[in-house]
């Protein structure tokens, strides 16, 4: 553990602290799907950060921050007051990649979370630059607007209740929200893994559209309350690396594949595979609650 890092449910290295309230123990259901969570990310990181996030060739570094970039380049272009000064959370964060990226873009205050001390740990090594907390990302206990913006990669659909999920990310986002999750397309539904196994943990992947983003926002937020700007693309990390490798793995094969995703996402874009889930939430004008 990084000298002098004391991790506890809640707060690591800095942030909003949590109410003192007296903790109360989830079902047992609930405890073990918390359990198997914590134990396979714990096995899958038991050597270190996984070797995608330690990569230094340029095709790998493009194809895993893709997605996250994109989100955050259309989030500052869509909303002014929101800058790289903006506080970021990021959730289910593992090894704390995504952290890494967006304090490369520029974000200047970046935390990351996840369910396991350890794996947090294992971040906080990886990159001293982030700081960090140990927080159940369905129920993170912090208190409301902690943060302006919330992230999740590929994170949601390890949780027991995915929807509760994206409305605690609503909960303690004051500015927005991204989540980077699968598209329930017809192609994600035929090709698409729809159980994930990772050791003894069983995930079933839950699909996003714009319009369940829109049902549930309106549902928590109310009405004329933010800006739906959530978008379906197409990405796929394995497939990509092995058509950027046989084109030579360098910046031609880097510019193939954008040209290639560019025209898919303006010909299909309906169709695609990924999902980025991106709510902007309106200003309480002086005087709400």
């Amino acid at each position: 553990m990084a000298a002098g890092i004391r991790l506890r449910q809640g707060h690591v290295t800095g942030g909003p602290e949590l109410k003192d309230e007296k903790e109360e123990l989830p079902p047992l259901r609930e405890q073990q799907h918390l359990a198997r969570q914590r134990e396979c990310t714990e096995q899958i990181l038991a050597a270190g950060p996984r070797q995608h996030t330690l990569a230094t060739d340029a095709m790998t570094r493009y194809l895993v921050s893709w997605r996250l970039k994109e989100a955050m380049r259309r989030l500052l272009q869509a909303e002014g007051d929101i800058t790289f000064a903006s506080s970021v959370l990021v959730l289910c964060a593992a090894e704390g990649y995504e952290g890494s990226v967006l304090m490369d873009m520029g974000l200047l205050d970046v935390t990351v979370s996840d369910l396991s001390e350890a794996v947090v740990g294992v971040a906080v090594r990886r990159d001293p630059r982030f700081k960090a907390r140990v927080l159940n990302a369905e129920e993170t206990g912090l208190p409301a607007q902690s943060f302006d913006i919330v992230v999740i990669q590929d994170g949601l659909h390890h949780l027991q209740r995915p929807v509760q999920g994206f409305t605690e990310m609503l909960r303690i986002a004051s500015r927005a929200v991204i989540f980077l999750e699968p598209h329930d397309s017809l192609v994600g539904r035929l090709i698409g893994t729809k159980w994930e196994t990772n050791g003894p943990a069983v995930n079933y992947v839950f699909r996003w559209t714009k319009r369940l983003v829109q049902d549930i926002s309106c549902s928590y937020l109310g009405r004329n309350t933010f800006q739906n700007l959530s978008f379906s693309f197409w990405h796929h990390n394995v497939v990509l690396a092995r058509a950027g490798q046989r084109l030579g793995g360098g910046a031609f094969a880097i510019t193939c594949i954008r040209a290639v995703k560019a025209f898919m996402d303006f010909l299909l874009p309906a169709m695609g595979n990924q999902f980025c889930g991106l709510v902007i939430k309106e200003r309480e004008k002086e005087g709400e609650t």
